[in-house]
């Protein structure tokens, strides 16, 4: 633009200037101008002038045409334009490019792969809901069916997410529509009937053409998934597709920018190397010398018609810069008075505003002594101004949160956000939130020190009894279990032994159910208050909930000292309680466990390893205290493992039935079996019924249990009867929780009707402990299997509490003796009479007996000779499979 308005300049004024000597006086001597102003006096002849000096006339004839059109400079701006456009082009689109790899590859994480990963968790979820539908209609398991529930909401959920995430492709969200169209086609005709029809009596097995419907919708909307999968393939190779392409061009683009760019400046350097290389030098020696300060010395004109405007540029730009070097220090001058004034006024706004703040503020000098205070420093230390200015802050009475002695000549005046107590001059203590600042000088060097700080006295007892609500009981005060385990976990990182002593009340539900809940907490609380008074200082007695407590020891691990310590504290709580008008006795079960150094259980393990021994306690009978060893401890694993692999022993084929016959001695003959459940477990061999059974009654697992083990002694004796030709009854057990299952009798009509066994054939026993627990509930669920044609039998009778008058209420067709009374009937005749008792009444109720335990030849003739109907024991057979105990003919000694 200057070199453009240079020429246009000169040609309009060739009539005023009489030629090439007149144009360079004013550029050679440095005469006025046409205005009359000298060459570097300031901006005007800075740029004007250096254009009008510029010689253009006397040489256009010298030149070639379009140098004269063209000057060096604008060459050098062509060539630059030209490269800035080329480059302004091919970075345009090569960004474009990139963006476009950018939003491919976002597209391909955020919606295309996660839909991949979700459309294959959807095929999977469909593929485990066929799964658990055949299963289930298998074994007949509601767990199948919750699992099967299960994965139709994961289904759900990754039908949403697929189509969250390919929203914007319509193909997508048709195969989705018709992926849930199948799916809900498939469950509604073949899953629900299947699944009606498998609670229903009657057989199960699907005709033909149910069969190809299910397998038809099941191709269905296997098929939709599958187009559902090509088409987000397809949509991923699509876009990886545009994402490649995009970054060839893009590369392609980069190549063909860096070419440009090398042959631009390889163009641009030989130019400048040609025509600017000694004029630029001495040019840029004098800039040099204007950038470094050196404003005295004129710079001089040289070189071709650009740099020597350059140079005039550069005249006037110094010139300028000395004109305002001096302006600006007179400018410097005003802002530092101007300064001055302004922090005079915000000290005295800083004092004003210190003063009304409600946090006390304090400055102290470098040595720590107080130079001010705030009027809310005065109002929360409790002292005038005249008494803190000037005090030392080493003399304050200033503590930790700890209790100890802040010593603040062991550091630097700085308490940096801490809580700090102070005991004031009056007596009163208050709590004080600190937090200091220093007051840096110019150089850096900390000169004084603002402290703030505020009351929060209040606020940390509202702290502290929130705290306490928190780790403490509200009926008793003791603490509770949140406290006990942070003792616990405390005391782990201790080098010291620790004891555990996890006591519960015997019998205290009977306390709440006959004298009611009042009565029951006030029990507690006495019983709380007597374990603190027999516990020494040391230790913490703290109330887990209900009726259990627990007393931790530090520093105690011999075993008879705190045998010696459960004594007292069991003698404390039996000391009688006068409530009421009434004497109450309490008594309590102890389980101790000892933590040494090494113990690498955590508080919730101590916790639970002190309950098992409890429980080791009160199955003992109560009143007394019990160790947690290393014996304990690996049955209580070992129930454990039991439970585990129980739950999966139906499913891996573990459980087994044997058969223990039933002989009639009237006929000498077999006239039952017994369902006997066995377990042989993979690796511990065959598992007592004594033990897995308890187990299975815990955890709630007798059910299926007891389910799977009716159905296949059920199917068993159908087979084997109608192979061998033979009436054979089967005596089958029931545990007190199947008893409660609703579902009983549907399972026993079930059973039945899918072996084909008679239900005449079938015998359920019932112990009398279960009848005994709710005798009207017996009663009701006996009729109701009664009214299913099958036999009923009290099992175990005479270890409960039962009479034969309730047992005469009860829908019953056998009375079963425990083995108890026949084991010793050879040597006790108190047993002979009692035997004959039990056998005459039953008789006299219309009830068969059978008597258990039969195991000598002498128990069989006695009890020949008292009239009783059927024997079973090990005399006649220990429990066999089925096959194996019908080729063994049953032999009887003749009566």
């Amino acid at each position: 633009m200057i070199v453009t308005s240079a020429v246009v300049s000169s040609r309009n004024r060739r009539s005023a200037w009489s030629g090439r000597d007149r144009g360079l006086a004013g550029c050679s001597t440095g005469l006025p101008g046409p205005r009359g102003h000298h060459p570097h006096d300031g901006v005007t002849c800075g740029f004007a002038w250096a254009v009008r000096c510029a010689p253009v006339s006397h040489t256009r004839g010298m030149v070639p045409r379009w140098r004269g059109r063209f000057s060096l400079l604008g060459r050098l701006y062509a060539l630059v334009g030209a490269l800035l456009v080329v480059t302004v082009v091919i970075t345009g689109g090569m960004f474009a490019l990139r963006q476009r790899v950018e939003d491919s590859t976002e597209n391909l994480i955020t919606k295309v792969v996660p839909a991949q990963n979700s459309t294959a968790n959807l095929i999977t979820s469909y593929a485990q809901q066929e799964n658990r539908v055949q299963a289930f209609l298998l074994t007949d398991d509601p767990a199948f069916l919750q699992a099967y529930a299960a994965d139709q909401a994961n289904a759900a959920q990754f039908h949403r997410t697929v189509g969250r995430r390919l929203a914007d492709d319509p193909a997508v969200q048709d195969l989705l529509n018709q992926v849930n169209a199948a799916a809900q086609q498939w469950r509604q005709d073949s899953v629900e009937p299947m699944i009606a029809r498998s609670r229903s009596p009657g057989p199960l097995d699907l005709s033909t053409p149910e069969k190809q419907s299910e397998q038809r919708h099941v191709a269905s909307l296997r098929g939709k998934l599958r187009e559902l999968r090509t088409r987000i393939d397809t949509i991923e190779a699509a876009e990886e597709a545009r994402a490649a392409a995009a970054r060839t061009a893009a590369n392609w683009l980069t190549l063909a920018l860096a070419l440009v760019g090398l042959i631009s400046w390889a163009t641009a350097i030989l130019l400048l190397r040609n025509s600017l290389t000694r004029p630029l030098r001495t040019l840029v020696s004098q800039v040099n010398e204007v950038s470094e300060g050196d404003l005295d010395r004129p710079v001089h004109e040289a070189g071709p018609p650009e740099l020597t405007t350059v140079a005039r540029a550069v005249e006037a730009m110094r010139a300028r810069i000395v004109s305002e070097t001096r302006h600006i220090a007179r400018m410097q001058q005003e802002l530092a008075r101007h300064e001055k004034a302004e922090r005079h006024r915000a000290e005295q706004d800083f004092a004003t505003v210190v003063d009304t703040l409600d946090e006390g503020v304090v400055v102290l000098d470098s040595a720590g002594i107080v130079e001010s205070a705030n009027p809310a420093a005065q109002r929360i230390l409790g002292t005038r101004e005249s008494q803190i200015v000037g005090s030392a802050l080493v003399s304050w009475r200033l503590f930790e949160e700890s209790g100890a002695a802040l010593r603040l000549e062991d550091r630097a005046p700085l308490l940096d956000s801490q809580v700090i107590r102070l005991d004031r001059t009056d007596g009163r203590t208050v709590w004080l939130a600190v937090t200091s600042r220093p007051l840096n000088t110019a150089t850096g060097t900390p000169s004084k020190v603002v402290v703030s700080f505020t009351d929060i006295t209040e606020r940390r007892a509202a702290q502290n009894r929130l705290e306490h609500e928190a780790t403490h009981d509200p009926l008793t005060g003791l603490g509770n279990r949140t406290l006990v385990l942070r003792h616990l976990e405390q005391s782990r990182h201790q080098e010291q032994p620790m004891a555990v002593l996890f006591l519960d009340l015997d019998n205290f539900k009977l306390i709440n159910d006959s004298l009611g809940h009042g009565v029951g907490d006030a029990v507690l609380v006495h019983a709380g208050q007597r374990l603190v008074r027999v516990t020494p200082s040391n230790g913490l007695v703290g109330r887990l909930g209900g009726d259990e407590f627990v007393v931790l020891v530090d520093g105690e691990s011999d075993h008879a000292a705190l045998a010696e310590r459960c004594t007292r504290l069991l003698d404390a709580l039996t000391e009688p309680i006068r409530m009421e008008g009434r004497e109450l006795h309490i008594n309590g079960s102890i389980g101790v466990v000892v933590a040494l150094p090494d113990d690498d259980r955590s508080g919730q393990d101590l916790l639970r390893d002190a309950d098992v021994a409890m429980y080791r306690a009160k199955t003992r009978g109560g009143g007394r205290h019990a160790f947690f060893d290393v014996e304990l401890r690996k049955r209580v694993q070992r129930h454990m493992d039991l439970e585990q692999d129980l739950r999966h022993a139906v499913g891996r084929g573990q459980l087994w039935v044997a058969y223990q016959p039933v002989a009639d001695l009237r006929t000498d003959r077999t006239v039952a079996v017994e369902g006997l459940l066995r377990w042989r477990h993979p690796v511990h061999g065959p598992i007592s019924p004594a033990e897995f059974i308890p187990v299975a009654e815990e955890t709630n697992l007798i059910n299926s249990i007891g389910a799977h083990m009716l159905r296949s002694a059920t199917h068993q004796l159908a087979v084997e009867r109608e192979r061998h030709h033979i009436d054979l009854m089967l005596n089958a057990n029931l545990s007190p929780r199947q008893l409660d299952d609703p579902g009983l009798p549907g399972l026993v009509e079930s059973a039945l009707a899918d072996s084909g066994l008679p239900a005449r054939a079938l015998c359920l026993e019932i112990t009398e402990e279960a009848i005994m627990q709710d005798p009207a509930a017996a009663a009701r669920v006996l009729e109701t299997l009664r009214e299913l044609g099958v036999s009923l039998a009290i099992d175990d009778f005479g270890t409960g509490y039962s009479s034969l008058a309730q047992i005469r209420r009860l829908p019953l067709d056998t009375l079963k003796i425990d083995r108890s009374f026949i084991t010793d009937l050879s040597e006790s005749n108190e047993l002979r009479v009692i035997v004959t008792s039990i056998v005459t009444m039953a008789h006299a109720i219309g009830l068969d007996v059978v008597a258990e335990g039969v195991e000598t030849a002498h128990q069989l003739a006695q009890l020949r000779t008292i009239g009783c109907d059927h024997v079973q024991g090990y005399y006649l057979s220990r429990p066999v499979p089925l096959d194996e105990l019908l080729s063994s003919p049953l032999r009887l000694p003749a009566g």
